[in-house]
């Protein structure tokens, strides 16, 4: 935009020297771009209009404007005077400090001679306003417009005609109708001759334009305003222009502020002028801390001349830049490598003006840099020194580099190892050896590989070796190079080859001694299988017979068990049933108390015929509620031993079968203990069943024992505790001489529930 713009622009340094011009301002002076850049103002300005111009250079310069413009004559080079619109703006930095001046000029000669012309003739005004390419217009006092030459229509869009009818502010841009306002009324009032300023104007098609705008009034004889005349110059492409310098200055600052490597302004004293963030970030300094030093008080002191002839050469114009890398100093302490872009601002007298440095933090990779010389240096000392051969070798299978050990092994010099097909180095029978493998290495599809196959030396002679290859990959994964190694294993083959011989021949006699052995085996193993069917058919008469004597003694026991409890209650009951008559007619109560004898008497027999059946059908007890069992039990026991038994029943949960049974087995082994050791009066047996606990007790009021005397190996207190211990219930008995027997059984279903102390005959 620049070097394409309509109207002459020029950037000027503070001490008013041209240090850049565009082609509309060289065309202007009518002198080429080389030879304008340099010039002072003096040199193209008419002497007359100097003065002026210089106090105006030093009011924007010492910062009492920011930007001023205005109308003044200007010589070509062939000496041609011509009237110019000026316009100069202050460009500053953040601090506010001057950098330089930018300044547009147009060619207003046309419209100053039109205007001198107007004031001299009324018939040469009409001419020049109906021709000339810039804008004219009269209008009335409250501005309504009165007259318009082909420029303003062609400008606006509408005809005369048209603008005739409209008010000039109808056609200014809504929100700046306020521009010139006030100058407007003081110039209808008569406080001012002129005015000029610049809006924006909307065109009959709705497009907007920026305009420069001159107003001045024609008076009377008695000098009062008649009607305005009013120049207007569309000035949108300037204005594009000063908007884009405007965004290519922030978009600069932009990229200095965010970016994340470190900017600064040097000037030519190495004094930095301005700084970005990342610089503070690297340093450690604050901006207004880091500008206060000399660059060279900041780097490390090894590294202080480091690019001192490079900075030379660019003050010398015999370079634009340069890179470097150094070592700089943090404030708190330590340092950080940089790689720093140098680059010069030159004027345009091709002198440099300020230094442009760019600061890349490389610390991290100076550190990556180091650790992989560290590496290489391991690796090539491994590679130098190591026992077995090593190569370097490229994808296409060419060796690029051997150890000693490897020429050594090979008999080949490392030059003719470089200069040999590697293929030449293998058997031509074991060539194919691992050749699919390696194709997959160099692909990439595996990371490594490791063959044995015979080698022919220089000389010709065939050895084996063990050869192993390892892939070195690009940062992107990509193969880029092998590590090989050989290793000379001639002996070992053949010492292993040996052994194998030895080893064939030790299993061939193995072989033999197993078969031998094995047909020993095969003769004892036949003696051993007549000798277990012999005892098999002992074992079974045995058995056949140890079930026979088993029947016997059940039956025995039975015929025992019927003798002793039913038969002799029965044989009671018999007596009982005899003399009753007779009692009766003698002693009616004691025939009562005879007759409910002979009644307990019956239902003890029947209770034991019915326990006897049970023995006898033990699946019974697993159909039958247990209360019942118990009031069975109960009732056996007071037939059998004429004992008080009473029997207590909470709850009605049904138990499992084995638990049913195990709870059985107990309560009966501790009856029959009560009856045959305990010499007890009374019986108490409470049985509480909630659902999934259950608890069993039973107590008597007999002559108890002391337990600390009871044997661990007794069979009743043992057989009742494994039973329980079967099911996960708590057992637990309770005794003490003198004070009865208390026997608890706890069991639940989910978890083992403990049991609390029992108490001792006589508690509560």
């Amino acid at each position: 935009m620049f070097d394409t713009a309509a109207v002459g622009i020029g950037i000027m340094s503070l001490d008013r020297k041209l240090m850049d011009a565009n082609p509309a301002l060289c065309q202007m002076f009518g002198m080429p771009r080389d030879e304008l850049i340099g010039q002072m103002p003096v040199v193209v300005t008419y002497p007359g209009d100097y003065e002026a111009s210089t106090q105006q250079f030093m009011d924007l310069i010492s910062g009492n404007v920011d930007s001023f413009w205005g109308e003044r004559r200007y010589q070509r080079k062939n000496g041609e005077v011509f009237w110019a619109h000026v316009t100069m703006s202050l460009v500053r930095n953040e601090k506010g400090k001057p950098l330089y001046i930018i300044g547009m000029l147009v060619d207003i000669d046309e419209r100053k001679r039109a205007m001198l012309e107007l004031n001299e003739s009324a018939e040469r005004f009409r001419a020049i306003f109906d021709s000339t390419a810039i804008g004219l217009g009269l209008l009335r006092l409250d501005g309504k417009i009165l007259r318009v030459n082909a420029a303003v229509c062609q400008m606006s869009g509408y005809t005369e005609e048209e603008l005739k009818q409209r008010y000039d502010y109808e056609n200014v841009y809504p929100e700046d109708r306020e521009i010139g306002h006030t100058e407007f009324t003081e110039l209808v009032s008569g406080k001012r001759v002129s005015f000029e300023i610049e809006r924006r104007y909307v065109r009959k098609n709705g497009e907007v334009f920026w305009s420069r705008l001159s107003f001045a009034p024609v008076h009377a004889a008695n000098g009062k305003p008649l009607y305005l005349v009013g120049i207007i110059e569309d000035i949108d492409g300037q204005k594009k222009v000063f908007t884009e310098l405007q965004q290519s200055e922030a978009r600069f600052r932009a990229i200095f502020e965010n970016s994340a490597i470190g900017m600064s302004l040097v000037g030519l004293d190495r004094q930095p002028v301005e700084v970005n963030p990342a610089i503070s970030r690297l340093s450690g300094y604050s901006r207004e801390e880091y500008i206060k030093k000399n660059t060279r008080e900041i780097v490390h002191p090894d590294d202080v001349n480091i690019g001192d002839a490079e900075f030379q050469e660019l003050l010398d114009g015999k370079r634009d830049s340069y890179q470097i890398e150094k070592r700089f100093l943090r404030k708190q302490g330590g340092y950080y490598c940089a790689r720093q872009t140098i680059s010069g601002v030159r004027g345009p007298d091709g002198k440099p003006q300020f230094i442009v440095s760019m600061t890349e933090d490389i610390t991290e990779q100076k550190k990556a840099q180091q650790n992989l010389q560290e590496s290489e240096a391991r690796f090539r000392a491994m590679f130098d020194h190591i026992s077995i051969g090593m190569t370097l070798m490229s994808l296409d299978w060419r060796i690029l580099a051997a150890n000693q050990m490897a020429t050594r092994i090979l008999g080949y010099t490392l030059d003719e190892l470089m200069d040999l097909d590697p293929a030449k180095l293998t058997l031509p029978e074991d060539q194919e050896i691992g050749m699919t493998e390696f194709r997959d290495l160099v692909a990439g599809r595996r990371d490594s590989m490791q063959i044995e196959k015979r080698n022919v030396r220089k000389n010709g002679e065939s050895f084996w070796a063990r050869i192993a290859y390892a892939l070195v990959r690009q940062p992107d994964g990509r193969p880029q190079y092998l590590v090989g190694s050989i290793e000379d294993i001639n002996e070992q083959k053949l010492a292993a080859d040996k052994l194998a011989a030895q080893e064939a021949e030790y299993r061939r006699t193995l072989e033999q001694r197993v078969q031998e052995r094995t047909r020993e085996l095969e003769e004892t193993n036949l003696r051993l299988v007549g000798e277990v069917e012999q005892r098999r058919k002992a074992e079974a008469v045995l058995a056949s017979k140890a079930a026979e004597e088993a029947i016997t003694a059940e039956r025995t026991r039975l015929a025992r068990d019927l003798h002793d409890a039913v038969t002799q209650t029965l044989f009671s009951a018999s007596l009982i049933a005899e003399i009753l008559p007779e009692l009766w007619q003698i002693d009616p109560d004691e025939a009562r108390k005879s007759n409910e004898e002979l009644r307990q008497l019956t239902r003890g027999a029947l209770a034991e015929m019915r326990t006897l059946l049970l023995e006898l059908r033990p699946a019974a007890l697993t159909q039958a509620r247990f209360p019942d069992l118990l009031r069975q039990l109960s009732e056996a026991v007071i037939g059998r031993a004429r004992l008080s038994v009473n029997l207590t029943v909470e709850g009605d949960y049904e138990l499992p079968p084995d638990v049913k049974v195990t709870f059985y087995r107990i309560a009966q082994e501790s009856l029959n203990n009560i009856v045959k050791y305990a010499r007890a009066t009374q019986v108490e047996i409470r049985i509480r069943l909630d659902c999934c606990n259950v608890h069993l007790e039973i107590h008597d009021n007999g002559c108890g024992f002391d337990l600390a005397a009871v044997k661990p190996t007794s069979l009743g207190m043992r057989i009742m505790r494994e039973r329980a211990e079967v099911i996960h219930a708590h057992f637990q008995v309770a005794s003490s001489p003198g004070q009865g027997t208390t026997v608890c059984v706890d069991w639940n279903k989910d978890e083992l529930t403990p049991i609390a102390n029992l108490p001792t005959r006589g508690e509560p």
